[in-house]
């Protein structure tokens, strides 16, 4: 049943990557298998049609992610390892926030950035990673912080140490693992976004997913290598993300399943 299942799984893929180097009338004369002579020349003909795509899920996933990484890291060292009133009732409600579907709140979503001028913006699809992409980066990191001991705090206040001093040379260090991981998770949904880009933006800042489906809405079978192409392209950095930063994401997940 595994086996089946993976065949089920990868063979799509192959499909596309057997279509990316085939011309249209190879494609049409043989889409299940490869052929050759490959056509590298799909490969340029795709990264001029998305590169501005690709440009644009750039930008967004690093000021996006970065602000995400410091606004739940230091709300997540807050309520786990400071004591103020109210810091349970904090966690209630980010865990509360974590069940509610997101497609829910977009028509007002929509409408609250709109007022704010950050209609056909990236500002639009940056802020909500800085507020909504927080709550599970706040839920992933308080389970990690309520793990580790309160003996590394309590002697770090002994030498001194202000509560921002044990966030910074304590906590964060050792969250390393932990943050790679969410890094790795927000970075596949900045990815494969696609209803917010399109309700939000024009066809300018569209992100990847979004500049996709859009630049190859209506092509002909004779140009579907050249949609595969595209999707090949696309998929290549979030692939080389996950290979090179695979002992991270799993290390994380591991910690944080443990502390759970």
């Amino acid at each position: 049943i595994l086996i089946i299942s993976l065949i089920m799984v990868l063979y799509p893929l192959l499909m596309m990557l057997f279509g990316a180097f085939k011309s249209g009338t190879e494609y049409n004369s043989n889409k299940w298998l490869p052929a050759l002579p490959l056509r590298l020349s799909n490969l340029s003909d795709a990264y001029e049609a998305i590169s501005l795509y690709l440009y644009n899920t750039i930008i967004v996933a690093v000021f996006g992610i970065a602000g995400m990484i410091v606004i739940s890291s230091m709300s997540s060292f807050a309520i786990s390892k400071l004591k103020f009133k109210g810091n349970k009732l904090c966690f209630s409600m980010v865990l509360a926030l974590t069940m509610v579907p997101g497609v829910l709140s977009l028509t007002s979503q929509f409408l609250l950035y709109k007022s704010f001028g950050m209609q056909d913006s990236l500002m639009a699809l940056i802020v909500p990673m800085w507020t909504g992409g927080c709550v599970f980066g706040v839920f992933l990191l308080c389970s990690f912080y309520k793990g580790l001991p309160n003996e590394l705090f309590e002697a770090a206040s002994l030498d001194g140490a202000g509560d921002f001093v044990k966030y910074w040379k304590i906590a964060l260090p050792l969250s390393k693992p932990i943050l790679a991981t969410l890094i790795i998770m927000q970075i596949s949904g900045v990815w494969g976004d696609y209803i917010w880009p399109r309700l939000i933006l024009s066809q300018e800042n569209y992100t990847i997913a979004a500049g996709l489906a859009f630049s190859f809405e209506l092509v002909s079978t004779t140009a579907q290598p050249i949609k595969f192409a595209g999707y090949l392209i696309s998929a290549i950095p979030v692939v080389f993300l996950f290979i090179f930063f695979n002992r991270f994401y799993v290390e994380g997940l591991a910690s944080s399943g443990l502390k759970l």
